[in-house]
């Protein structure tokens, strides 16, 4: 038995001890942005041909799977139950979304937001994937990766790395990571217009109007015995599936069929879809979000020219380790498929623009530079495990493997003069 197979052997026997406690009738891509990386639906083999080598990567991703941020939203829940409980108006389904919620506490104890087995999983398998695209690439060499201070982060980069270094002992592997990197992966909190335009802009009419219009109020009241307005009533709703929809990632059993029929639960996840298009996408509201990114896309293209010019000193990859609201930006200001709907209406966004595909848990695009016999370099972009196929900016397609001269043009007019 070789090394490659025991490697593949122990990330199948891993992955069959993680496989999702699913609702019945309830697709996983209901919970968005937690939904836990899809392995089933990746691509497995390369585009290029055999007189073509990879002679670098480029590489930026989301952390994997992690348990709920924050337990401010089960906090919430929780003290709205208690006094409903403390005055006699808790219903049955309350009294089991109260279990649920100590559930969740349990089995997070005191984790909020870490990385968990999923997410470890899944950067392991991630980094068994890029070797085995590029086995000659990464046997040797140095492979450089920076994320940002938060620990799920650091937590990704460490997994993935790692898998890295045990595919080859002539690869060396260094990491860095710390707020120096925030104006690259935490952009969201250092532009000041992307800042503004999140805490003021006007794309929260918009939401707020939708929320108004789609969200059912009978999940949140089929928790109380008692009358509490509409408005409330939605905003719980939401909380609600809020936690429901990080359970898979967290391996605790996922039932949300108790609580919403399954088009209450879609509406919650068209309204959490259409937020993170809002705030992170490029929408009739602004483009300030994928602008934001421009400092990211700069560092790709200029890695990706050094390469393309030999010039990497021994460098066969570049890794880069972020959040959602990292990749979503830039996804969107680099126009990939299914990541850029710049005229969407509230109503068309969720057929259209979906969060699931453009940033699931442990999202990742790998571009890969590739030289063919007589040294032209093209690349291939593979994001969450399939890959793109890119069309020039009059509507000819490149296919999967793109010139990098006419890529890197396209890119380079779509950065903002001002950034």
């Amino acid at each position: 038995m070789n090394a490659t197979f025991r490697r593949v052997l122990s990330l199948c026997i891993a992955a069959l001890s993680l496989l999702p406690i699913c609702a019945q009738g309830f697709p996983p891509q209901l919970n968005g942005t937690m939904m836990p990386y899809n392995f089933s639906s990746t691509d497995s083999i390369v585009p290029w041909s055999d007189d073509m080598k990879p002679v670098f990567i480029n590489y930026v991703a989301r952390h994997g799977a992690r348990y709920l941020s924050s337990e401010k939203k089960v906090e919430s829940l929780r003290h709205t139950l208690h006094d409903a409980d403390s005055t006699g108006t808790l219903s049955d389904k309350g009294r089991l979304f109260m279990r649920l919620l100590q559930s969740v506490d349990s089995v997070t104890d005191g984790n909020w937001g870490a990385l968990n087995a999923t997410g470890i999983y899944e950067e392991q398998r991630l980094g068994e994937e890029m070797t085995r695209i590029a086995p000659d690439l990464l046997a040797k060499g140095e492979a450089t990766a920076v994320s940002s201070y938060v620990p799920r982060v650091v937590m990704t980069m460490y997994e993935l790395c790692h898998q890295l270094a045990r595919h080859s002992t002539h690869i060396s592997v260094s990491t860095s990571e710390g707020r120096q990197f925030d104006s690259l992966l935490r952009y969201f909190t250092t532009d000041s217009a992307y800042v503004d335009y999140l805490e003021n802009g006007d794309w929260k009419a918009g939401y707020d109007r939708f929320v108004d219009t789609n969200i059912s109020a009978s999940p949140a009241r089929s928790l109380f015995t008692t009358d509490i307005p509409q408005g409330k009533l939605r905003k719980l709703t939401l909380d609600m599936y809020g936690v429901l929809q990080s359970l898979p990632a967290a391996r605790l059993e996922w039932q949300p069929e108790i609580w919403f029929s399954l088009p209450e639960y879609r509406a919650c996840w068209e309204a959490a879809n259409l937020k993170h298009y809002y705030q992170r996408s490029v929408s009739e509201y602004s483009s300030v979000a994928a602008a934001a990114s421009s400092a990211l896309l700069d560092d790709i293209i200029r890695t990706n020219d050094a390469a393309a010019a030999g010039k990497t000193d021994g460098k066969v990859a570049a890794l880069r380790f972020g959040h959602a609201e990292t990749v979503i930006p830039l996804f969107a200001l680099m126009r990939l498929p299914g990541c850029y709907y710049p005229e969407g209406s509230a109503e068309s966004v969720a057929s259209e623009w979906k969060d699931w595909e453009v940033s699931p848990l442990g999202a990742n695009l790998m571009i890969v530079m590739l030289k063919d016999r007589v040294g032209d370099t093209f690349v291939s972009l593979r994001l969450n495990g399939r890959w793109l196929t890119m069309t020039s900016p009059d509507g000819n397609s490149y296919g999967k493997i793109i010139p990098w001269s006419a890529l890197r043009k396209q890119w380079l007019q779509y950065i903002p003069t001002s950034h």
